[in-house]
């Protein structure tokens, strides 16, 4: 016997039930939210790995008045060395691996430009720089600072290290904020995928009754109802996605100067996959691209649970 439901029209109407605009353009926003929340996860978990990996090993002494002798000639004895030179020679207990470079005149001037532009700044008293490289993985012994003040007075050690905590206490709170954010998109998805099935279940109730009382199992309705709402889970999501990635493309191009990454003029209009995968991380291209089918799995599976204790409530 071939029941009245067995082929595609089965009267249930689903299409009519659910309609398309309401919940298409609910995951759509939803998935917007959620993309620019994990662009912003994945950005700040790359800007603290990238911190840690590299600037986190930098090193910044200043000494004042670099050029003068430490301690003044007299009679008896010379001049001793100046006092750049004996803040040199103290770091000479860094770890074996370590690059020190002292600051020329041209490299403290380029510093100073975006402040005093091209000025002449030779009349200024400026202190002498050294930046320090430290292998990885390796630290300053604890006690070169106190060791650096006490020999040559008013030297200032910067370590970067100190500000890589902080930004990596920064980006661990950015990260469980974004998990919060997409737990909650993901419960607001849930919600209204809810309230549309049982609205749609409301206006298909005594046909459901008819066509449950002639045979169909609760599998086939619930199914037919959750096929529904995975499409348009699935095309909400994918619509907010790629909406998403227009933001997200100029405030990477805008940032691609400071990651050493050029673009030509046209490749923002109509980008292909290898100025993507230079422009945006590999990881968070397949989060983008896991995204339609992470919701259509969320629509199916809440509307999968909702109709089929929806219909062993039936009489």
């Amino acid at each position: 016997m071939i029941l009245p439901f067995s082929g595609r029209k089965d009267g249930l109407s689903v299409s009519e039930a659910l309609p398309d605009r309401s919940l298409f353009a609910l995951v759509a926003m939803m998935s917007f939210l959620a993309a620019l929340t994990l662009a912003g996860a994945t950005g700040a978990r790359a800007l603290s790995a990238r911190w840690a990996g590299g600037a986190a090993q930098l090193v910044t002494v200043q000494v004042p008045d670099p050029d003068q002798p430490l301690t003044p000639a007299s009679k008896k004895e010379p001049a001793g060395p100046t006092r750049a030179e004996a803040v040199l020679a103290d770091l000479n207990t860094l770890p074996p691996g370590s690059v020190m470079h002292r600051l020329d005149k041209e490299e403290l001037a380029r510093l100073l430009e975006p402040w005093l532009g091209e000025a002449d700044n030779s009349a200024l008293p400026l202190p002498a720089i050294i930046r320090i490289r430290l292998p990885d993985n390796a630290q300053l012994p604890n006690d070169l600072e106190q060791t650096l003040t006490a020999h040559v007075p008013g030297t200032i050690v910067e370590h970067n290290a100190s500000w890589g905590e902080r930004l990596r206490a920064l980006a661990n709170s950015l990260l469980a904020c974004a998990g919060l954010a997409l737990l909650t998109v993901g419960g607001i998805a849930t919600l209204v995928t809810g309230l549309a099935t049982r609205a749609g279940l409301s206006t298909r109730r005594d046909i459901i009754k008819i066509l449950h009382g002639l045979g169909a199992s609760d599998g086939y309705i619930a199914g037919r109802f959750a096929w529904r709402t995975a499409m348009l889970g699935l095309g909400g999501s994918l619509a907010g996605t790629v909406l998403a990635m227009v933001p997200l493309l100029v405030l990477f191009r805008m940032a691609a100067p400071f990651a050493n990454i050029s673009l030509q003029s046209d490749t923002l209009l109509l980008p292909d996959w290898h100025t993507l995968q230079s422009v945006i991380p590999t990881d968070m291209l397949v989060a983008f691209a896991a995204l339609p089918f992470v919701a259509a799995f969320i629509c199916w599976v809440t509307t999968q649970s909702m109709v089929r204790l929806w219909l062993r409530r039936l009489p």
